[in-house]
């Protein structure tokens, strides 16, 4: 700021704010229901302080959410709570809680005809009212009721005529077990300075169920340790198929269900695959409505070591299905992607990211070998020139893997070998898989895999003409792309011409 007096910024107002506008952009920005954003935001509210008690109650078109065990100071309640945007979660060490973004609370106006606010701590009670006219938020100071013997904060709200018959007690319930299944069932959680507790959920001064647990054949622990944290959750294989929006493991953070997906990982039971994974070590990565996570490298490797533990059970229940193409053409097609990503320095950025280092196991042919030398699935035979007499035999080497040598079989170690482990450096990785339940040609997956689906029906005709090859290099290409643009490495003003450059230098290559 050099060249500039100090003074010459005390002139210069405050640029104003269209509130309107504001509240409009709020409003848009959930991706799903409103209504549930009102329940969901008071829920996470509760969670973030240190209330131990939450009690909805509707009656007509009055719904009432009370929260027991902690309350406003005066500053923050006059102060902070009626100014858009405002928020109270920052704490010494950084913000750790789920709503740190000040709005939440005001989604209370879009239901409601009015809302008031009203909160006890230790010596301070006071009360304010909010009311949304003509899409400008406004408020102002009220009466105080009559007091509850704890620290609480109350929300009234008359609700609209269009969201009275929408929030009912059990909507609300349902909102409840769809986001916060295992608060519900008793976990304790997080607030935002990390103390732990319980909380106790009502509805119309019932406590919440949870949500119904599938009847499950198969159930596996889950435990992930990303840079000396850790997250723990289950997988289970249910008994019968399962309604969608509980299939594939929740990732919860502070007891908030922030999304559910099978990371990659597809198999013929996985209408019947659910579960979930604690990871509050991912609360300062939330994105937006809080159902997205930033990526980062917490979760990059969080993501990597579920896919894993996921794929391991699916195949233990013999779920996992690929298609089988020829090991020549799997080969072709890896090296085709990753020799294109090396010449696109912003595809090149995604593949440093999403690359990753992994522990393979590979068989060397030895006399005092332990295990028999088999020829698995993507491995290929190379001669052996291992140090000692003779030319060698073969062995089995991994794709892409430095070769490794060994000595020539004899009759003392005939069909033998030894296990070793070798670090290998992965790339992009493309995966044919059937995904019925997908309606997408294919997708990439932060791990470094791209999903290329050969149930969607443009795989079948391009196979059907000859063109399967050629179909799955352009649909990973594609894949990468809208991953690019989607997570801003790619500018979407410079998208189209920027697709276009790509698909014409894999066509030099």
């Amino acid at each position: 700021m050099s060249g500039y007096s100090s003074n010459i910024f005390e002139s210069l107002k405050p640029f104003e704010v269209d509130i309107k506008h504001l509240m409009e952009d709020i409003k848009e920005h959930y991706s799903y229901p409103i209504e549930e954003a009102v329940v969901v935001e008071n829920m996470d509210n509760c969670i973030d302080e240190n209330y131990t008690e939450i009690h909805f109650n509707i009656e007509g078109n009055n719904l009432e959410i009370i929260m027991l065990g902690d309350a406003f100071d005066k500053e923050v309640f006059w102060k902070k709570l009626p100014v858009i945007a405002a928020t109270t979660k920052a704490v010494d060490k950084g913000i750790q809680a789920l709503g740190r973004y000040g709005w939440g609370m005001k989604v209370c106006m879009f239901v409601s005809e009015y809302v008031i606010i009203e909160t006890k701590n230790e010596n301070f009670h006071a009360a304010q009212r909010w009311v949304l006219h003509k899409g400008i938020p406004k408020w102002g100071k009220i009466p105080i009721g009559k007091a509850i013997a704890t620290k609480y904060t109350k929300i009234k709200m008359k609700l609209n005529r269009e969201y009275s018959k929408k929030i009912t007690p059990e909507f609300v319930e349902k909102t409840l077990q769809k986001y916060y299944p295992t608060v519900l069932n008793g976990a304790p959680v997080k607030n935002k300075f990390g103390k732990k507790r319980k909380i106790k959920v009502y509805v119309n001064s019932n406590q919440a169920k949870p949500p119904d647990m599938p009847r499950w054949e198969k159930k596996e622990k889950l435990k992930i340790k990303v840079n000396g944290e850790e997250a723990t959750g289950y997988v289970f294989l249910a008994k019968r198929k399962l309604p969608e929006e509980y299939r594939g493991i929740a990732v919860i953070v502070h007891g908030r269900v922030i999304l559910r997906e099978f990371f990659g990982i597809y198999g013929s039971m996985n209408d019947r695959i659910t579960g979930y994974i604690h990871a509050d070590m991912l609360v300062n990565y939330l994105a937006g409505d809080k159902t997205k996570i930033k990526w980062c490298g917490k979760w990059r490797k969080l993501r990597m070591e579920i896919s894993k533990q996921l794929s391991a059970f699916m195949k233990k229940i013999g779920a996992v299905r690929s298609e089988k193409l020829p090991k020549k053409t799997m080969k072709w097609l890896h090296e085709e992607i990753n020799k294109l990503i090396k010449h696109i320095p912003e595809l090149q950025e995604l593949a440093v990211k999403s690359s990753r280092t992994l522990e393979k196991k590979v068989l060397i042919q030895k006399n005092e070998g332990k295990e028999p030398a088999a020829l698995i699935e993507g491995a290929q035979k190379v001669p052996g020139t291992e140090i000692g007499p003779g030319r060698g035999g073969k062995v089995p080497a991994w794709t892409g893997n430095k070769k490794i040598r060994s000595p020539r079989l004899d009759e003392h170690g005939k069909d033998r070998a030894t296990t070793v482990k070798r670090k290998v450096k992965v790339g992009i990785e493309i995966r044919p898989r059937p995904v019925p339940e997908r309606s997408e040609e294919a997708w990439y997956a932060p791990e470094g895999v791209v999903i290329v689906n050969t149930s969607f029906p443009s795989y079948k005709k391009a196979d059907m003409l000859g063109f399967r090859d050629y179909h799955i290099l352009r649909c990973s290409i594609d894949a990468l792309l809208r991953y690019a643009l989607a997570n801003g490495i790619i500018k979407v003003e410079d998208y189209d011409k920027y697709y276009n450059y790509v698909f014409a230098k894999w066509g030099e290559l």
